[in-house]
């Protein structure tokens, strides 16, 4: 019986990227083909085709079932997935490395993939790729301050040594310490402002909210240190300490590791001062360690 072949290989097929999402791959093969996305995936419009879109995808690219079910992580395969694992809760859609995606795919398509909430930077090309970028052409390019490189490894090395929970706990907690000390003037020293001007040269119709990567970057290596000071125990138990001079000396600590432009002085020293204590006193908690509660309620 005579069959018409409505899908065919494509005459340019691109490999998947380790972790892309389905959508961005169609995306990709449509741009890499000239070819409608639509009329890509519905070839006709009289004629609907039972293939699902594994196989439709495998006709079209020319690969294996489970090469693409092992790599898109989101693709639909009833007979394959139970023995792949699922996308993990902290993975979220965004840009890949655009550099990695030329490198393991021979083109320059950018795709969106699956990937960790805490992997902010491309070690291997210095590229910042996380928190607040939108496009790729937003992932700025950290070779002029390699601290910030240095410090996405320094915090998987947290992660590894102290947990994931105990990280995502001082993480999450020290976020509204975080935000004062910037809004306070914290100190970045020269990253803001050679960042700033990467996201400059491109030019004035560079829009505001497109800067916001280069911010996030410049403050990330203290920011990883933040929340190394607070993973410790014994300085969580000193800044929750009901002695003033033993309080005060882990304030005057914290000092020497996050200065700022000017000596806090009034409210936003006594800010300082509660805030930090406040924070180590709700770890406590949340780790269920009763000082924390006792501070907490006695506060």
């Amino acid at each position: 019986m005579f069959r018409p072949a409505l899908i065919r290989p494509l005459p340019v097929t691109l490999p998947p990227f380790p972790g892309e999402c389905e959508s961005s791959y169609w995306g990709r093969l449509a741009l890499a083909n000239h070819v409608p996305l639509a009329r890509l995936r519905s070839p006709s419009r009289w004629l609907v085709s039972r293939l699902t879109s594994l196989d439709i995808l495998c006709i079209l690219s020319v690969q294996s079932r489970q090469h693409l079910a092992r790599t898109i992580s989101d693709l639909q395969a009833d007979d394959l997935r139970p023995n792949l694992p699922a996308i993990p809760d902290d993975h979220v859609l965004r840009w890949a490395c655009r550099r990695c995606v030329v490198a393991r795919t021979g083109a320059t398509f950018p795709a969106q993939v699956w990937a960790p909430i805490h992997d902010n930077v491309c070690i291997r090309h210095k590229l910042w790729v996380g928190q607040h970028v939108h496009a790729p052409e937003q992932q700025l390019d950290l070779s002029r301050t390699p601290d910030v490189v240095r410090a996405q490894q320094r915090y998987w090395r947290l992660r590894r040594h102290h947990g994931p929970a105990l990280i995502d706990i001082c993480e999450d907690v020290t976020a509204r310490l975080w935000a004062g000390l910037a809004h306070r003037h914290y100190r970045l020293v020269h990253r803001a402002e050679i960042l700033h001007d990467l996201v400059r040269v491109k030019g004035p119709e560079v829009e505001p909210d497109m800067k916001a990567p280069w911010l996030t970057a410049a403050g990330f290596p203290e920011r990883v240190a933040l929340i190394h000071m607070f993973t410790s125990s014994h300085w969580r138990k000193l800044a929750m300490h009901d002695d003033f001079y033993v309080s005060v000396d882990s304030i005057a600590k914290f000092h020497q590791r996050f200065p700022t432009e000017s000596p806090l002085r009034g409210t936003s020293r006594i800010w300082l001062t509660k805030t930090v204590k406040a924070s180590a006193a709700e770890i406590e908690y949340r780790l269920g360690n009763p000082e924390g509660i006792a501070t907490l309620i006695a506060n």
